[in-house]
């Protein structure tokens, strides 16, 4: 398959599989998932998808829980979309949230605060204005 076909697909994936966890799933711990990615194989027969957790404490085991129920994601998965098959979910944590937090910890005890500040919500402002 083409490049753009497996990125409309991933996407496609996150979304519907975003809905999934968020309205169909009964364990209320999934409620602190968010999908940041999803990577489909070019075949589409398997798909990693990249969650963030937060609060982070207890990752792993959710992750693990999510990989348990991989199953009822894929069958669900396979209701709201039509394709011939449906992909094996593989459930990963992103560390790139984490990784953020912890630049962002170091320059706030490198940069004094009232400048760190003021440089964070000029950024901030220049961003909304270019939107």
């Amino acid at each position: 398959m083409k490049k753009k076909g497996r990125i409309n697909f991933s996407t496609l994936v996150h979304r519907r599989l975003s809905e999934i966890i968020l309205l169909e799933s009964k364990d209320p711990r999934f409620k602190k998932v968010t999908i940041s990615r999803v990577e489909a194989a070019p075949n589409m027969s398997s798909a990693r998808v990249y969650v963030s957790i937060f609060p982070s404490t207890g990752n792993q085991k959710l992750v693990d829980l999510l990989n348990k129920a991989a199953g009822f994601f894929s069958i669900q998965l396979g209701k709201v979309i039509k394709t011939r098959n449906t992909p094996k979910l593989t459930f990963i944590y992103d560390v790139g949230f984490d990784h953020s937090d912890k630049i962002e910890i170091l320059l706030q005890s490198i940069i004094p605060n009232n400048s760190y500040n003021s440089q964070k919500s000029e950024l901030d402002n220049n961003s909304k204005a270019l939107e």
